[in-house]
């Protein structure tokens, strides 16, 4: 996964690839107890932290297949690859479907999980036919 500049920087740093969210996890935990409490209303710097140790997170997260050894793309993944922005647009407007028809501040968590599987099930079902039938949404 090429990150640009960034990659270029992270790659050529004397910080280990296991330790670089850690220090975000553990600026966070500290801002969070000692100095301000995460606030996404005030979007403090707790808050900021917070953001960017998720987001540093998830990116370790999709980074690790390309560290295994013989890992294939699943058709899936190439799907969304390919229809990126499509795919995208096409939540926003599943979630503006869903706060449309649903009450979701008083949802219980038995229909709130209901909601989210039939929402990734039609968004997995159009972006795979989408690739299936060789559709590509160039933007």
């Amino acid at each position: 996964m090429d990150l640009g500049v960034g990659s270029f920087v992270l790659a050529n740093s004397l910080v280990s690839r296991q330790a670089r969210g850690f220090p975000m996890l553990l600026l966070t935990v500290i801002l969070d107890r000692k100095v301000e409490r995460v606030s996404r209303r005030t979007c403090n710097v707790a808050y900021v932290t917070f953001v960017l140790a998720q987001n540093l997170q998830v990116l370790a997260i999709l980074m690790l297949p390309d560290y295994i050894p013989g890992h294939k793309i699943f058709v899936l993944e190439e799907a969304f690859n390919q229809n990126l922005l499509a795919s995208f647009l096409l939540a926003n407007v599943l979630t503006g479907v869903v706060n449309l028809f649903i009450e979701t501040l008083f949802a219980s968590s038995a229909s709130a999980l209901a909601v989210l599987v039939v929402y990734a099930f039609v968004l997995f079902l159009v972006v795979g036919l989408a690739n299936f039938y060789g559709i590509k949404s160039k933007f």
